[in-house]
């Protein structure tokens, strides 16, 4: 009898212990992820996606009164619309899972693509059977194939009215029509059953709200770095030159203007703060719960700051005429700095696995 009894004292001090190491477990951190998912979710993500959406929807009713009204009052007017909502897309792009990993992936590497393949756009204009539900093709569609036709690409802005044919409007609207579908379809699937299912994966698994989240906030920063300043810039390894054609946002030349928003969006992630400015709980709170945290905090803090000096330093004018400036430079080797500190110091700490390929080797 008291053999079977040590043996179930043995059993449950194993179960004990079990349930301790859980590296799931909030009470082990003394920090609550759902928490911290549910204020991400419903004062940053679901309102950065509504505000994209309302500003899609500008857009869209904007080219629709261009088409029907093609002259440069209109074209203003349609020019407007696309900065205001590429710009709320800064805000959204690191939240590319759930509702918003479309067919073809995430939706930032589907509809906001850069550069455009002119040739491809060309192409499926004057191509009576092309049709865009069906092509796997993403530098064709999106936010910066409808900038390519409203800014075109060295036209004066009467001769670009003047081109615009009953295919080409055609074209503008059925690429903006597929921006209004996926964007209202995001935020209606956020504001219904996503939501709990995104606050009840409160895990740090493979797979976990707590992994996408993190994993496509690391990913988003380093497609900053990577595509907005080091590709264009020339500083990407094995490049030989610059190009000044490889930044976003080249029709427009708002380049600089769209890096100072993505980087914004990145640190309220980061920090814990609203579009707006409000205090909620983002991964700084996170870090702060577990060893070694608030000294990475810190180190953090201190890059956060030197970034942000960085882009304020960043020449005034089109960055696609400036990419070999010693500030482009100086900025992508500061963010590159603090990729270590958002990716695998963050990743150690956080016991949370870098899902996706990376070549930066951190």
């Amino acid at each position: 009898m008291k053999k079977r009894i040590n043996i179930l004292l043995v059993i449950l001090l194993f179960f004990a212990v079990s349930c301790t190491d859980d590296d799931d477990s909030n009470d082990q951190l003394g920090f609550d992820r759902a928490e911290m998912l549910q204020s991400l979710a419903e004062n940053l993500i679901i309102p950065n996606f509504e505000t994209l959406q309302t500003s899609v929807d500008g857009l869209q009713s904007a080219v629709n009164d261009f088409v029907a009204n093609t002259d440069e009052a209109h074209l203003s007017s349609v020019r407007q619309a696309w900065v205001n909502a590429v710009t709320d897309h800064q805000h959204c792009s690191a939240f590319g899972f759930g509702p918003a990993n479309l067919s073809l992936g995430p939706y930032a590497s589907v509809l906001g693509v850069f550069p455009v393949s002119e040739s491809k756009v060309e192409s499926a204009i004057t191509n009576p059977d092309f049709n865009l539900a069906s092509s796997f093709d993403r530098d064709l569609r999106g936010f910066y194939a409808v900038e390519y036709l409203i800014y075109g690409n060295g036209q004066t802005d009467a001769q670009l009215i003047a081109g615009f044919d009953r295919e080409r409007k055609d074209y503008l609207t059925l690429i903006t029509d597929e921006l209004k579908t996926n964007f209202d379809n995001i935020a209606n699937e956020w504001n219904t059953a996503y939501l709990q299912e995104f606050v009840a994966s409160e895990g740090t698994a493979a797979g976990s709200s707590v992994s996408l989240l993190y994993n496509e906030f690391v990913k988003d920063y380093e497609n900053l770095k990577n595509f907005k300043l080091e590709l264009p810039a020339g500083l990407s390894a094995g490049q030989t030159a610059s190009d000044g054609t490889l930044v976003e946002a080249f029709y427009s030349g708002i380049s600089r203007d769209l890096i100072v928003e993505h980087f914004e969006n990145s640190k309220n992630i980061y920090l814990g703060f609203s579009k707006g400015g409000q205090e909620i709980i983002g991964f700084e709170e996170y870090l702060a719960s577990v060893e070694g945290g608030p000294q990475l905090i810190t180190t953090t803090l201190e890059a956060i700051e030197q970034i942000d000096n960085a882009i304020a330093n960043l020449p005034q004018g089109r960055l696609s005429d400036q990419v070999d400036a010693a500030e482009v430079a100086t900025l992508r080797d500061l963010l590159q700095n603090n990729t270590a500190n958002f990716k695998s110091s963050m990743s150690s700490l956080l016991g949370i696995s870098i899902t996706f390929n990376s070549g930066d080797g951190d």
